[in-house]
């Protein structure tokens, strides 16, 4: 979608933006922040949350009409980007277990992305994954299933469980120091430790054959190109392997303006002391193309 040279500038803008700490600037909250570098844990994926809110390179890179004609041929004439992030891949990372998502509950009490208008659950929202530097098996590529947005059992049952803790817990192999490893994650774990776990039980529900209908399709890329999925097609990652080699990359989380983004104005995030609520950002989306005639949500004027 863009050079590599592109591509390059982009990383190291957003680097630098993030050995200042973002000129102070916190979208998850001040709370948040002082408990992640308290326990070493204030990374690019926490930090950039929502960044692109202040840097114009990224929300032009989302409007790239090679991207964002993509997005308005599957979600409509108005495409709004309500979500951004980055992502670091450092050399030792671990990989991501196969999960799916709709409506982006995550760890919260509701859905964040609650559609007007009658649509099918697999295109809710798209994620425009750009990567920033080489894309690998080896440093930790995007793996996915093709097909699987057909079956949304796996999304269904992570809201479920997370509803009956109780019946998730009685499905898990049981042993006193089982059960206290568990409590912990479910407490403290972060939001992909969590879906470890309940990705053992969702397959234990769904059966041992759930996978095999699907042929697993790895998604190396070099640095500039960009992949557009559904969030409810299963997808995965590898862990990185490499020495010195990070997968960086940026992704915009897109859907149309017809969808009301997190009504009740408040997430939760997941830290080393628990879950902290957090305000969301009051303009916290940005349009991709078209115009808003909806008026549902408070989009970025610029």
């Amino acid at each position: 979608m863009v050079s590599e040279d592109q591509a390059a500038s982009l990383r190291k803008e957003v680097e630098d933006a993030f050995a200042e700490d973002f000129q102070g600037v916190s979208y998850v909250g001040s709370k948040v922040r002082e408990i992640e570098k308290r326990h070493g844990q204030w990374v690019i994926e926490s930090a950039g949350l929502y960044q692109a809110l202040r840097m114009k390179s990224f929300r032009e890179l989302l409007r790239n009409p090679k991207l964002s004609h993509k997005l308005a041929s599957l979600l409509g004439d108005e495409v709004m980007c309500w979500r951004s992030q980055f992502f670091d891949k450092f050399p030792g990372a671990s990989g991501t277990i196969w999960h799916q998502n709709a409506t982006f509950r995550e760890t919260g009490k509701y859905a964040k992305l609650q559609p007007t208008k009658d649509t099918d659950p697999a295109v809710i929202q798209l994620t425009a994954w750009v990567a920033l530097s080489e894309s690998t098996i080896e440093n930790g590529c995007l793996r996915f299933l093709p097909g699987s947005f057909s079956d949304a059992r796996m999304d269904f049952l992570y809201s479920f469980i997370q509803d009956n803790k109780l019946f998730y817990i009685s499905l898990l192999p049981f042993s006193f120091r089982y059960f206290f490893d568990v409590f912990k994650v479910v407490l403290f774990g972060r939001i992909f430790t969590k879906s470890i776990f309940v990705f053992l039980t969702a397959a234990k529900l769904l059966g041992e054959d759930f996978f095999d209908k699907f042929k697993v399709k790895d998604m190396e890329m070099k640095p500039g190109e960009c992949i557009v999925f559904s969030s409810l097609n299963m997808h995965a990652s590898y862990p990185n392997i490499c020495s010195s080699n990070s997968r960086f990359s940026f992704v915009g989380r897109c859907t149309a303006n017809h969808v009301r983004v997190a009504p009740g104005g408040k997430d939760v995030y997941s830290t080393a002391e628990g879950m902290v609520e957090y305000e969301l950002p009051e303009v916290g989306s940005f349009q991709v193309y078209g115009k808003d005639s909806f008026g549902y949500n408070k989009i970025l004027k610029d």
